[in-house]
């Protein structure tokens, strides 16, 4: 018999508008339901912008969504009580926690804390949340003090105690000993990624690249760790060239797409802006694929789906020093920019506009190398196996230190 994987996340397929952490759980169900029975809650609507409640699955009941069990929770069911009663009907073997804050997360872990469920291991994946809360302070708002005030309180109690961090990348792992202290039993496995992206995909399908001109896209949620603001800022400087730029993603910080508004209102006449808005993931694909060059000044990125689905698209990087996707630029698939220079990333804008279709060609084409090597390393799956492996082992231990 199969063990038994519970995860608890905040959204999931049919949805497409909530980021790459929705997509860490379809992979690692993909890619891990030969060995293990996976059972999902969730919330029944598709992401924070868009809370519509689906159509197509059951609320309040379980689905048999692809290789999974799925509950879609309502409001009502999104409590502590009824994270503790499926827990009960399930009884898995490992408890997998996709995101930090979370609620139906959260919810389980009250109920661990104050109805049992101690003898089961807990994964914990904060999905690159901890540092937002500290960067999103500097705009002294009320929901990153909130944050912290759960933060606060949740160690306070011990809410923690005793479960097993994934971290994607060595910097996340010193993002949560930071916040969470250095106690904390932190592995590190990059987030599973499909086997394959785009398996038709042609060089051929790339769009002309002509001296002078470039289409830019950006294709992420609109919010301020993405820093779509600091690139409008940056190509309303650029009066010669022709520039097609399409920013593609749900908007869900308000007063900061109005920032972004009025900078694209500056725009000079050589500059044509097109507003994709939320978009599926084929679509998705489909755009990376009919643009030149993929844009993301992000403040921070524990992984970020869209750099290797944008590679995988040919489609080469200008991005911001600040993700684990620095091995682009000696692969000649795009630039890795610091943010603190404004100037280098008005050059690389320069340069990108003023390509010409044969370099443009190798460019492209070494970014779709570069995705298929990254894709084909049988190391994301081993390290994801052994944080799990990990995790069934540990399932006696108790630690009081957490």
């Amino acid at each position: 018999m199969k063990k038994k994987i519970m995860i608890f996340c905040d959204f999931y397929l049919p949805g497409f508008k909530s980021g790459g952490g929705m997509w860490t759980v379809v992979n690692l169900v993909d890619r891990f339901s030969a060995q293990y029975d996976f059972s999902i809650v969730t919330r029944n609507y598709d992401s924070i912008g868009d809370t519509e409640p689906f159509t197509t699955v059951k609320t309040d009941e379980w689905n048999d969504i692809g290789n999974a069990d799925v509950f879609y929770c309502s409001k009502e069911t999104l409590t502590v009580e009824h994270a503790n009663q499926l827990a009960l009907e399930i009884m898995p073997d490992l408890v997998y926690l996709n995101s930090f804050f979370g609620k139906p997360q959260r919810n389980f872990l009250y109920a661990r804390k104050n109805r049992g469920f101690e003898g089961i291991p807990v994964v914990l994946a904060p999905c690159g949340e901890l540092p937002d809360a500290s960067l999103s302070l500097m705009r002294f708002s009320l929901k990153p003090l909130k944050k912290w005030l759960y933060i606060t309180y949740a160690k306070s109690i011990n809410l923690y105690r005793n479960i097993i961090w994934k971290a994607s990348s060595n910097l996340e792992k010193n993002e949560i000993s930071a916040v969470m202290g250095g106690n904390c039993d932190i592995e590190v496995a990059p987030d599973l990624v499909p086997k394959i992206i785009l398996p038709e995909f042609s060089i051929d399908q790339k769009p002309q690249k002509e001296k002078g001109s470039v289409k830019f896209i950006f294709l992420s949620r609109i919010v301020p760790k993405k820093n779509l603001a600091f690139f409008l800022e940056r190509l309303a400087a650029i009066t010669e060239g022709k520039i097609t730029f399409d920013i593609a993603g749900p908007h869900e910080d308000a007063v900061y797409w109005n920032d972004c508004l009025k900078w694209i209102a500056r725009m000079p006449e050589n500059i044509h802006i097109n507003i994709v808005g939320p978009v599926s993931y084929h679509e998705g694909l489909r755009l990376l694929t009919e643009s030149h060059f993929f844009i993301l000044p992000t403040l921070n990125e524990n992984f970020g789906y869209v750099f290797i689905e944008s590679l995988a698209a040919g489609c080469p990087l200008l991005i911001s020093d600040r993700t684990l996707w620095g091995g682009v630029e000696p692969e000649n698939a795009g630039w890795a920019v610091p943010l603190e220079s404004p100037s280098s990333w008005l050059d690389k804008m320069k340069y990108c506009i003023d390509m010409d279709d044969t370099e443009y060609r190798k460019m492209s084409s070494a970014a779709r190398t570069y995705a298929n090597k990254w894709l084909a390393e049988s190391k994301l799956e081993e390290d994801t196996a052994r944080v799990l492996d990990k995790a069934f082992a540990s399932s006696h231990r108790v630690n009081n230190d957490q």
